[in-house]
């Protein structure tokens, strides 16, 4: 390697982003947390409008496991927001968990929109600069 890459690579190695660009990407992943919760309410008002429709047996299990899901959802992407703008310390633990989970449960209940802002909040979440901004340095 000659010299030039070497100091490439230490110069790498020294990044540190700045404290507003981590702050943005806190702020704008809480917002969509709060969107999420939002967006919740409608999509299980219209799964709970499906039993007036006649359906078998099966689909009304499922629907109701999803509503389930939905609803308690709403909640937690509210107290998963307000952790993640407070900069909580387990703040990026539970929102990790709460979302695979609930892309998960998205995606067997073919909801769509929920599942894909489930995947940009893990790749967000992710992200080197917003898991040291969430992540005590002690954990």
């Amino acid at each position: 390697m000659s010299n030039d890459e070497i100091e490439m690579l230490e110069d790498i190695e020294s990044y540190s982003p700045s404290v507003q660009n981590i702050n943005t990407v806190i702020n704008v992943v809480a917002a969509l947390h709060i969107f999420s919760g939002i967006i919740a309410i409608p999509i299980a008002y219209l799964l709970f409008s499906a039993f007036t429709f006649q359906v078998p047996l099966i689909i009304v299990i499922t629907i109701l496991i999803v509503e389930a899901v939905l609803i308690t959802s709403i909640p937690l992407y509210f107290i998963i927001s307000w952790a993640i703008w407070s900069l909580q310390s387990w703040a990026w633990k539970v929102a990790i968990i709460a979302n695979v989970i609930f892309l998960i449960l998205n995606l067997i209940g073919g909801i769509i929109l929920p599942a894909l802002l489930n995947i940009v909040f893990l790749f967000a979440l992710f992200g080197s600069d917003v898991k040291l901004a969430l992540i005590p340095l002690n954990d």
